[in-house]
């Protein structure tokens, strides 16, 4: 299928919503749709790290997640790992507010892309995963690479417009929307997914 051929597919499974994004209670998903959040760690978005709006995207990727999983998405985590030489096992960590639940996943990578040399695709395929919800750091470095990673590997994307980040007061961010929207991938704000949409079963899996 061609980028505007996922793009369309994608876009299918958005509706309009008012509201932003809230807490609710864990579920266990049975889902199409997984939310990737990637590299939201201490290390790039702590008090020494070369970045000035690190705040926001923990903040906004923890009620992003609380979201997900009020709405049955599974959560899975990557996190690099590359820097082990220059930063603590504590460093490395995901970085709160944000904070990995009970049974959701975490694949650790060495490489900007997350699919690269890395579980994740066996990993989602075997959750029955199609589409990915994208949210996480940078937005021009490894959030991209995993994008691309993701399209190489046959999954359609959804990106959250204001769930992921590069610094700089969201220059790189806005960016980077501005480039995949081009691309035809869908680009969406938090407060405009229908999450509860995202999972609902397709009228061929029902039988309608």
């Amino acid at each position: 299928m061609s980028t505007v051929g996922r793009a369309l597919v994608a876009v299918g499974l958005l509706l309009a919503i008012a509201g932003a994004c809230v807490v609710g209670e864990v579920q266990t998903p049975s889902c199409r749709t997984a939310l990737v959040i990637i590299d939201v760690q201490s290390a790039w978005l702590g008090p020494d790290a070369l970045t000035i709006d690190g705040a926001l995207v923990q903040e906004k990727t923890a009620g992003i997640a609380s979201i997900a999983r009020a709405n049955g998405i599974p959560i899975v985590f990557v996190k690099d790992i590359a820097y082990r030489y220059r930063f603590t096992d504590q460093q490395l960590e995901i970085a709160p507010p944000l904070a990995i639940l009970e049974g959701e996943r975490l694949v650790e990578k060495m490489h900007p892309n997350g699919f690269a040399d890395t579980p994740l695709a066996d990993l989602l395929r075997s959750m029955g995963v199609t589409t990915l919800l994208v949210a996480g750091y940078a937005s021009h470095g490894c959030v991209s690479a995993t994008v691309a990673g993701a399209l190489e590997n046959g999954f359609e994307v959804i990106i959250i417009a204001d769930g992921h980040s590069g610094g700089d007061g969201n220059y790189w961010a806005k960016r980077q929307n501005q480039i995949w929207a081009r691309s035809g991938l869908p680009v969406v704000l938090c407060a405009a997914i229908d999450f509860a949409a995202l999972c609902a079963p397709s009228n061929s899996e029902t039988g309608g």
